[in-house]
């Protein structure tokens, strides 16, 4: 596998395509091109069965937790969330996990992205994560709170098996570090906070910090708290009339004065690419203070950016966010209209900002995949 000139191959693993930046907020596609960066051969490992097989598991497995509602569309959603999150559809991946290694040829070691399914394999394997399945408890996503008691203790289960058969625990925040360590019993030595990688340079171009704008991105427009946000937003507009907010992902009709939405914005679409690299560019302040968050990549966009961040107390976005940025309860409106209040200050957001850029170094995805290695024993 290793060749004379040092040549190595690492294996990057996700039920879905990782070499396609859309995949899972992008993370897959960043951990293969920062595996690139450190001078290892990145390949993808799609650990699911073909399309046909997997489309037919998924909608059974959605279907048995569907539930009586008057909101069908919502009902519709929460049953595939529940089937993403199941030990049905994990036991699927499992069973495919062999083919799609065997098509993969040799491999000096595995980055295993999420643990909801297992590798059957000797090559040494680090697995990559943002939260544990025992943190959904008190920082639920739409899907997990669907599952029944039997079937939490499962994918629990298999989360424990995969840690306990990686040499490495790789976890992007201490916050999620800590539960591997609590929850699973896994030795401290074993896990490793690795960070995360951001997808959008805005460039190093100046900006206007005269007059405040403010950007949240979210595709989850409850759990991010987007009805919080414009909330704060429009008192803060009553003494601040030229501040401005900038809303990306799946939001409701937006008519508010000062406020503009623009959809959901892909990364597989270069245009809209660009258009969301020049929010960040021209933004001011990211504000994304939601009721549950592992530690979202949007937080060390805005670093990269240099922009500073509103960000949330719930889960381990502060150790994303950094001293260059604010955290506030997402219950508490008050506390949120504050920290706007606060960074729209030109000076402050400014030096804040640049606070913010210097930090930015840490978070590349090269930098994220050298400490994937050196977690690997390289």
């Amino acid at each position: 596998m290793t060749g004379a000139a040092g040549h190595r191959r690492i294996g990057v693993a996700f039920p879905g395509d990782p070499s396609q930046p859309a995949t899972w907020s992008g993370t897959p596609w960043g951990i293969m091109r920062g595996l690139e960066g450190a001078g290892v051969e990145p390949v993808p490992i799609r650990v699911e069965p073909p399309a046909v097989l997997r489309a037919a598991a998924f909608n059974a497995v959605a279907a048995a937790h569907l539930r009586p509602s008057r909101d069908v569309v919502g009902a519709i959603q929460r049953s595939r969330a529940a089937a993403w999150a199941s030990p049905q559809l994990a036991a699927v991946n499992s069973w495919a996990a062999p083919w799609r290694l065997r098509q993969a040829g040799p491999l000096d070691a595995i980055v295993q992205i999420g643990t909801g399914y297992t590798l059957d394999t000797r090559v040494p394997i680090a697995t990559f994560e943002d939260m544990t399945v025992a943190q959904t408890r008190d920082h639920s996503y739409v899907g997990w709170e669907d599952l029944s008691a039997a079937e939490f203790v499962s994918r629990m289960e298999r989360q424990r098996r995969a840690y306990a058969q990686a040499v490495a625990c790789c976890l992007t925040t201490p916050w999620a570090a800590e539960s591997v360590i609590r929850d699973y019993g896994i030795a401290p030595g074993k896990v490793h906070v690795v960070g995360v990688g951001f997808n959008h340079d805005a460039g190093g171009g100046d900006r206007d910090w005269s007059r405040p704008r403010f950007l949240f991105v979210g595709m989850d427009w409850a759990r991010k708290n987007g009805a919080g946000v414009l909330r704060a937003f429009e008192r803060l507009r009553e003494e601040l009339p030229s501040a401005l907010l900038d809303v990306v992902g799946r939001h409701p009709r937006l008519d508010q004065p000062g406020v503009t939405g623009h959809g959901v914005l892909h990364l597989n679409v270069a245009e809209e690419r660009a258009r969301l690299d020049r929010l960040f560019g021209s933004a001011t302040c990211f504000v994304m203070p939601s009721y549950s968050e592992a530690g979202a990549i949007s937080y060390v966009e805005a670093v990269a950016a240099g922009v500073p961040s509103i960000g949330t107390t719930a889960g381990g976005s502060g150790y994303l966010i950094g001293r260059e940025g604010l955290m506030v309860d997402p219950r508490d409106d008050d506390s949120l209209l504050a920290a706007m209040r606060r960074l729209s200050d030109p000076v402050t957001a400014a030096r804040l900002g640049a606070a913010a850029k210097r930090r930015a170094v840490d978070f590349t995805w090269t930098a994220v995949a050298q400490r994937l290695l050196r977690a690997l024993g390289d």
